[in-house]
């Protein structure tokens, strides 16, 4: 495996640090020391804290829009939806430091979102809209505001691939765990899947 560039594993590691403590707690001087380099080398390759907030962040929105488009291209409305929602929740479980990431711009209103990341979330909801339109004319889904689908979509899968911790307390303290029993993401992802297409059909 070849070995990382600087600039790479300033990115890695400011990707786990964002995860871990969000924009506002996360400390440069932390990175570069994770890094073993100093503050400066940091400095030369991004001005400032919000800049690599920037590059972390978008370089992952563009990925995840790229691969939703590529992997929507075939089928029908119905097949192209379900791989949409396959594709985002694979790309959390591969990228789970990016959902953390992307559940804390959802709770804060997403006031640390770098305005250049909307382009690519713009592009993930657009391709989203052509599924929607193709299945309505294709006479297989009702019309239905895609923008409560995506935030379906990105509000269950997010919460539920980082709200692990909360739901073991909740489950070591309630009565009735039978209906309750931890479920792997993969399987959140098909359910979701099943039930937002069930819900669309004419």
């Amino acid at each position: 495996m070849a070995k990382k560039s600087k600039k790479e594993l300033i990115l890695t590691t400011a990707i786990e640090n964002f995860s871990k403590f969000g924009y506002e707690n996360t400390n440069l001087d932390l990175i570069a020391k994770e890094c073993s380099i100093t503050k400066p080398a940091i400095y030369y390759h991004y001005k400032d804290k919000a800049t690599l907030y920037e590059a972390v962040v978008c370089s992952q929105f563009s990925k995840l829009a790229q691969i939703i488009e590529e992997n929507t291209l075939d089928g029908d409305a119905k097949h192209k939806l379900h791989n949409y929602i396959h594709t985002f929740g694979s790309f959390l479980i591969s990228n789970p430091t990016f959902s953390s990431i992307f559940a804390r711009e959802i709770a804060s209103g997403a006031t640390t979102l770098p305005l250049k990341c909307s382009i690519f979330l713009s592009r993930t909801l657009s391709r989203l809209m052509q599924i929607l339109e193709e299945g309505v004319n294709q006479e297989i889904f009702e019309e239905e505001n895609p923008f409560l689908i995506q935030m379906m979509i990105v509000t269950t899968l997010t919460s539920y691939n980082t709200t692990k911790p909360l739901r073991e307390k909740v489950l070591s303290v309630l009565k009735d765990k039978s209906k309750l029993l931890e479920v792997e993401f993969e399987n959140i992802i098909e359910s979701l899947s099943r039930k937002i297409i069930k819900g669309l059909l004419c």
